[in-house]
């Protein structure tokens, strides 16, 4: 259930953005400004508010007595990002959504090159970016200006974060409800399985305000994390996208990638830790 507090838009780029907040006041208002300053202005701002019991909604709500695009949407309960993205995207009348997380921002340019990208690429749905976590250099695995993923690669990992990605609103599949953790993993799986492949620009155009994992909030939950990858490589192979087999052999792969990962986690979050004291 939702409340709707405000609805007003301006349409100019056709791309609505979807922001889920919980427990954001710290960091909303950033991720907020970080939409404005866009080289090519969205058309719409949607925050859903996922049952905070700080000052995020008060902070929204102030926020958007400047801001006319901006709809700000609250849960009567918690009902985790994929659901609270889900109940935007249902409202978003653009042609293009494009996910921002409440503690991330994005590079000014970055809806701009996304919306030129789409031009050039008509057949495409959905287009990630490459990230930069914030004060740490980009890394860089390609030369390529694109790369393309299928089911396959994706199986290996994620291949771009959330607050990257840019996609078609009208595409029929969407965030798996029942997850709370891989949620989005799952959706761009399924979106390779459907249509073929996932694409991701190679520049990072998303900064990320903590590492991807290890570091606090939900990505410092490992196990968790861990048993929700495995959740949604079984459902994909629950609905027939992938073989059994694969869904075994991917999930001693997840295994192998946990056990590699948690001396890191560890580190990072006290590391973080120590830098929040």
């Amino acid at each position: 259930m939702v409340t709707l507090l405000q609805v007003k838009s301006d349409e100019n780029s056709g791309v609505t953005v979807i922001i889920p907040t919980f427990r954001s006041e710290n960091v909303i208002i950033r991720a907020l400004n970080s939409v404005l300053i866009q080289t090519s202005q969205p058309s719409e701002i949607i925050v859903v508010d996922d049952a905070s019991d700080d000052q995020t909604v008060n902070i929204v709500r102030e926020f958007a007595k400047s801001c006319p695009k901006l709809q700000l949407l609250v849960n009567t309960k918690n009902e985790g990002p994929g659901r609270s993205r889900n109940t935007a995207w249902q409202l978003a009348k653009t042609e293009f959504i494009a996910f921002l997380d409440a503690d991330d921002t994005w590079q000014p340019e970055k809806l701009q090159i996304q919306l030129e990208w789409f031009k050039n690429n008509q057949d495409a749905v959905i287009c990630g970016t490459k990230h930069k976590i914030v004060n740490e250099p980009a890394t860089r695995d390609t030369d390529e200006p694109v790369s393309t993923f299928d089911v396959k690669d994706l199986l290996r990992r994620n291949r771009f974060t959330t607050p990257s990605a840019m996609l078609r609103r009208n595409i029929p599949v969407r965030f798996d409800n029942k997850l709370r953790l891989a949620e989005d993993y799952l959706l761009w799986m399924e979106i390779a399985a459907t249509y073929g492949s996932v694409n991701r620009i190679n520049q990072a155009l998303t900064i990320l305000h903590k590492p991807i994992f290890g570091a606090s909030g939900l990505s410092s939950k490992m196990f968790p994390m861990y048993i929700g990858e495995l959740k949604a490589i079984n459902a994909l192979a629950s609905k027939g996208h992938i073989s059994r087999t694969r869904f075994f052999n991917s999930a001693c792969w997840s295994t192998l990638k946990l056990i590699r990962r948690t001396p890191t986690s560890i580190l990072r979050n006290l590391r973080w830790r120590f830098k929040s004291v």
